[in-house]
Parts: structure tokens; sequence; C-alpha cells
């Protein structure tokens, strides 16, 4: 069973790759050739001006050739698939994220982080993912090369095909190709598009690089030592599989039958907590959701805002009355007043006298509000409401904005547009005083079609016995309504209408067009300005919704501390409580002792539930939110891992059992002391006997760790606790003292 176990977390399986030096020599200049691959990027595009190749002259010549790191980048959608090389360490890192901010904030810290040499990426991404990636990531690091490439060489099924042909060491010869596929499966995730992409891709771009001039391949050979999934620093990683396991994010797909039409958030996590009434802010916080962060300034932030608006009920209520008309980023302009009355909501509540034991002046949130919202945009404001007036009226099928008192002869044109069906029924009297009874039957009246004039309308066709008595009636078309025949007929007086009024219509959009030119001119340096405070009002927004979720599911704060400890009492379920008539809460207790524990009970007990109210309560922690528990004192984690549900479907060629495999390979292989990893019925795929060799197999490689992560296993195997099974490894401690008829088991270290 430990031999099972230790082969599955192995992490050093290398991968052979050919003249890996060759690339490093080739790698400092780029080279535009009409047969060749890649293209390049310079100061020839007329979208992206910044020279992406080195200069002759750099530094260059001192990064040892052994110590390049090439690195490639996809974007699909909002999805961003990376793969990086390191050529010291021999080792690959693959990794993708959710990039909501089109300044790609973490491809801006990855690419901090590794420092890539050259950077590779698709002909067909847009000019401004490109610019991202030839940005500096710091003022005294040269930014990084950026190569084009054909996108055929990110082509899903190529890659895929690739990754699954990679001679790996370390695993046994005997294994054939499905089986080589399963454990590289533990290293990358086959189910992730864009890091299947990303990785294949960098290695049919490598493998590109090492021919040499005349098309040959040398043949000496540099090994990969490991393909990893890179964790990006001061981030919480959760994957895919956790976010459905703990149900932190559910789609709920359109009621049709073909699922055609929006999704919407289902019962989730997210949903219960997402209380923010601004589209920014929702896409704030699905991000915090995406991406919970380590760092303990930034959450007890979060925390002391998030307690002082839990207690500020007439605080909350104003600040989402204000935020309600705080528009996104493309109608911004319209939401300038609703932004500045956010800064007078700050502005009075500081200048009150507070019994929070947290000074409110000193939370960051307060000052990035007095410093987006001030003067320029005080000034932008005057612009806009000088020029703007979203709530005028200037008669039927005329939306206007420009303010009247702002130009004199647009104000005219308003006017006569506004009393328009007035006037033009004057004019259908003067009409009928010249036709006589013979056409009193049908209804006419003198309208305006704009862009093609002035027109008598008759409901009905005119006889032509009686047309021939009316000359000047001209017809000029017919149209064919619900309600009959509508005939249009030019007089004396519709041409001198067309030569005196004209297309007032179009003449005021005409205008308004220009005033509003001008103005987009004149703001347009306030553009910053303008973003930084769509920012914070977003960030207002989430901590808003935050403390309202607390205050209204009677939720504490969490106490965050760098110590590896993890103590919850009577914590709950986010969702289970929602649902259940009587929730039973219970207590966690992991420090340095206990750091494995065996949840048993019998079925329906809530095993499953318990474990996973851990971890969300973890994860919220990580979020800077309340946490739904009487008290709890969370350690910094690193990782969630899961082992919970199997998600099976007919595009992956692996049954539930080999699905539960490869994520406990994955716990394995890459949990570290201050992970937490959920195992839930792990084994009940197989043969009881095997199931149980397999669960106790697992537990074991835990424990002989020097510092085993935090773990919590939930099993129905009362056979587990057999010493024949499971030895007494360190202090067993073995008590009932969980509610609900479930019992725990640890070790002690």
């Amino acid at each position: 069973m430990k031999t099972w176990a230790s082969f599955m977390s192995k992490t050093h399986t290398p991968v052979e790759l050919k003249n890996i030096d060759s690339l490093s020599r080739n790698a400092s200049t780029i080279q535009s050739r009409s047969c060749s691959n890649e293209l390049e990027v310079g100061t020839k595009n007329a979208n992206c001006d910044m020279k992406l190749e080195r200069s002759g002259d750099d530094n260059s010549d001192d990064v040892s050739e052994s110590d390049k790191i090439y690195m490639a980048c996809i974007m699909q959608g909002r999805r961003v698939g990376v793969a990086y090389f390191n050529t010291s360490s021999s080792e690959m890192f693959v990794m993708d994220v959710c990039e909501e901010d089109w300044e790609l904030p973490t491809i801006q810290l990855v690419k901090y982080q590794i420092q890539p040499t050259v950077i590779f990426t698709s002909t067909k991404m847009d000019d401004q993912f490109v610019k991202c990636l030839q940005e500096k990531f710091h003022d005294d690091i040269e930014a990084p090369q950026v190569k084009l490439v054909k996108s055929s060489m990110f082509s899903y099924h190529q890659a895929k095909h690739r990754l699954e042909y990679l001679q790996v060491r370390g695993v046994r010869s005997d294994l054939n190709q499905k089986e080589r596929v399963h454990v590289l499966n533990s290293m990358i995730n086959f189910g992730s598009e864009m890091q299947v992409r990303a990785s294949g891709g960098l290695l049919a771009i490598l493998q590109q690089e090492m021919l040499d001039n005349h098309g040959a391949i040398d043949g000496e050979y540099t090994q990969i030592k490991s393909i990893l999934e890179l964790s990006l620093k001061g981030f919480l990683h959760v994957d895919a599989i956790t976010h459905d396991a703990l149900q932190i994010f559910q789609i709920d797909k359109h009621a049709s039958l073909m699922g055609i039409g929006k999704t919407k958030e289902g019962f989730s996590v997210f949903g219960m907590l997402n209380k923010c009434v601004t589209v920014m802010g929702r896409r704030l916080l699905r991000l915090w959701f995406l991406r919970p962060i380590l760092d303990m300034n930034v959450i007890n932030d979060r925390l002391d805002t998030i307690q002082i608006l839990k207690a500020a009920t007439d605080m909350t209520e104003a600040l989402q009355d204000s935020l309600r008309h705080v528009k996104d980023i493309p109608r911004l302009i319209k939401s300038v007043g609703a932004l500045w009355q956010i800064r007078g909501i700050f502005e009075v509540e500081t200048s009150q006298r507070h019994d929070h034991q947290i000074e409110f002046t000193q939370l960051h949130i307060v000052g990035k509000v007095f410093s987006a919202i001030g003067d320029d945009l005080a000034h932008v404001g005057h612009l806009i409401t000088g020029v703007l007036d979203f709530d005028q009226s200037c008669g039927e099928n005329l939306e206007t904005i420009v303010a009247y008192g702002l130009c004199e002869e647009l104000d005219k044109l308003k006017t006569l547009y506004k009393g328009l069906p007035d006037f033009l029924n004057k004019v259908t009297d003067l009409e009928m005083k010249n036709i006589s009874e013979d056409i009193s039957e049908y209804q006419v009246s003198t309208v305006y079609v704009p862009q093609v004039g002035y027109f008598l309308r008759l409901m009905g066709n005119l006889e032509e016995s009686v047309a021939e008595r009316f000359p000047y009636l001209e017809l000029a078309f017919v149209a064919e309504t619900a309600e009959g025949k509508e005939c249009f007929y030019r007089t004396h007086r519709t041409l001198e209408l067309d030569k005196v009024l004209g297309d007032l219509y179009h003449k005021i959009l005409d205008m308004e067009r220009a005033i509003l030119r001008n103005l987009a001119a004149n703001i347009e340096e306030y553009t910053q300005t303008l973003e930084s405070a769509a920012k914070v009002a977003a960030e207002i927004d989430c901590v808003t919704a935050l403390a309202i979720a607390a205050r209204d599911y009677g939720y504490v704060r969490p106490d965050l501390r760098e110590d590896d400890v993890l103590i919850i009492e009577n914590g709950r379920h986010v969702l289970q409580e929602m649902t259940a008539n009587r929730y039973v809460p219970n207590d966690t207790h992991i420090t340095k002792e206990g750091r494995i524990n065996i949840v048993t009970g019998p079925n329906y007990s809530g095993k499953s539930i318990y474990a996973k109210q851990v971890a969300l309560i973890t994860f919220l922690a990580h979020i800077g939110s309340f946490v739904p528990a009487d008290k709890a004192i969370i350690g910094i984690q690193d990782r969630i891992f899961t082992r919970v549900a199997s998600k099976e479907t007919v595009g992956i060629s692996q049954s539930s059992f080999m699905i539960d495999l490869n994520q406990i390979s994955v716990m394995l292989r890459h949990s570290t002391s201050r992970s937490l990893c959920l195992i839930d019925e792990f084994g009940k795929g197989t043969l009881t006997s095997d199931g149980i060799g397999l669960l106790c197999a697992t537990l074991l490689e835990f424990a002989s760790r020097k510092s085993p992560p935090k773990v919590l296993a939930c099993t129905h195997f009362s056979e587990i606790f057999d010493e024949n099974n499971l030895p007494k490894v360190g202090s067993w401690i073995q008590s009932a003292k969980l509610r609900n008829s479930l019992c725990t088991a640890g070790w002690s270290f």
C-alpha cells in the first residue's frame, strides 16, 4: 500500500527534450523569415509600436545560457493559459487563470515571478494582449522578448497529442500509452484546455527552436525533470475540481429546451454572498472568489471594513442606493454624480464620532475614496452636468441628452420638434379647407417622416374621379398596414415645410453628436480618473455586499494567523444551513497535532458536509469575508485539495475510479504542510478490500511525512481502524467529539 502511494507522489519525472542548448544559443535574436513559423513584432506594427527585440548592447550576454526561461501564453475569452520551461532546473510549469482586467494583472505577476527570457504567443492574439505581454514587469528589469508563432502550434488536439507521447522517465517501461497518460494527468490537468494548449504548444515551439540552420536536430538530450502546476505567490490555489466540489460557483443554463439564452448563477456560495448592485462589483467579487489571497494585511483590511459596515446599517443602505446609479465603464459618465454621493457618505462617516474598535479613517478603502474621487472627478462632473441632462424630454421617439441653454440654435430646433405634432394638426386643418366633402370619409393627417419629409396622409385609396379634381395632390407612395392602405401625398404646403423646417430629427441628432464629441475630447485626459473611481466603487460594492451577507446570515470575523492551525467552533456549512430545518454545527481543531483526521459515521450523517464546511470556512477567510461559525482561527494555507466528487464525461476516457485515483495522485504530489486536503469516500469505486488498502496507503503516505498537510478523510470503512490495515503511527487519538453521530480519529505528531 505504501509503495503505491509513494509511486503516485513522486515529483521528479524526467521528460526527454533534444538539444535545448541550441535553443539557448538562438534565443537572443528574433529573425523574420518567409519560410519560418514565426513573425517579428516590432516598430512596423501599426497597433503596437513598442520594440520587442532586445538591443544588441544590452546585458543579455551576461545571462547564462543554461539559465533561460521560455514562456508560452495564449488567451481565449477571459481564460489565459501559461506554460514556461526553465533550462537551469529542466522543469516545466503550467497554469490557467481567468483574467477580468484587460491589463492582465495575473500575467504581469507571473512575468515578475519567473522573469522570462522569451514569451511565445499565437499570431491570432489581439494587439492589446500582445502589448500587455511586452510590457516591463519591473522598472529595473528589461522587458522580455515576445515572438509570435503560427496559431496551429497551439491547436488543442495537436498539443494534447504531443503531451500524451512524452517519454517520461521514472515510470515503469511496461506501461502502455493509455497508462502513461493517466500518470501524466497527475502532473498536468488534461481537462483544462488552456493548460494543454499552452504546454503542448510550448513543446512544439521548443522542438522547432532546436532545429539548426541546416534543418538537423542535434543528438544531445536534455531532460525535463517534471511538469508542475504553477501556483502564484500570494494566492490560495483552488482548482476547478475544488470549485465544483465545494459548490463555490454553479451556472444554471436557460430553461429552454436547447439551453439557448443567458445563464445565471445558481445555488452556490458566490450566489449567496453576492449582494452587489453594480456590474463592476459583481465582476470584482467573482475575481476575489477565483483568486483568494494570502496577504494578511489586505485580508485584515477587508475584514476591518466589513466589521464597520456590518454594524452601520444606515451607511450600507445609503451606499447601495448610490451604487445602483453607478454604471459600467462605457456608461460611467452618467455615474459621476453617484460617485460624488459615495464620497459624501464617507465624509459624513469620518466626521462623526464612532464607538468602533477600529478607527474608520485608518481603513485603506477610505483613503482610496478620497484619492480617486477628488478634484479631478469634480471637474469632470462640472463638465458633464453643464453639457448633459439625462432627464429631459423632447417629444416622442427622440431621446436627447444635451442640456438646454448650451446652444441657442439647438434649443430652437428642440422647441420646434417638441411642438411639431400640434403644428402639423393646424396644417391639416388648412389642407382640409381646400378639399371638398368628397374625401371627408377618409382619415386625413399631416405627418413627418424623418429623412423623407412631410406628407398629407389619407387612410384608404383616393378614387381616381375624385383625385382628378385635386391636381395639386401628388402621390408619393402607398404603405400597407394592419389597419388598411395608407396613401402619402405631397402638397404645396408639405413641400414648403420641407424647405423651411427640413429634417428636424437628424438636425438635432447631428448637432448633439458634435457637442458630445467635443465633450469627449475635453474629458479624455481624465479617463484614468474615471477608471480609478470605477474600481473604488466596485471595491466598495464588494465589501458592502459581504457586510450585508455577514449581517443577514450571522457570520463572524475570522482570526487570520501565520501559525499553521485550523480551529473552528460551531462551524456551519454556507449552503446546507439554508436548506436544512435544523443544522447541527461542529468543531474543528487542527494544530501541530492531529494533522490527519478520519471522519466516520453512518450514511446521511453529514460526513461530507462537515469536511466541506471546514474547507469553505477556510476559503471565505482567504477572500476577506466573515465566516459561518461562532469562532474561527485560520492559519494561512497555500492550497485546498478535494477528492469529493467525480465528474464523469464521455470526453474523458477514464472510469470514475480512475478519476478518483488521479485526484488523489495530484493531492499526494503537490500538497504541503500548508495545504488542506479533503478525501471523501475514496476507494468506493472498486473492491472493498482494494478500496480499504488504497485509502490506508494514502493516509500512511501523508503520515510518513515530516510535515504532513491537514487531512480530513471521510469514510464508512470501519476496517481501516484494524491495526493490520492502519498501524498506529505517532500518538493515536480516537474520540466521538463531533455531533450528529459523527466520529473522528486522528494522528498527532
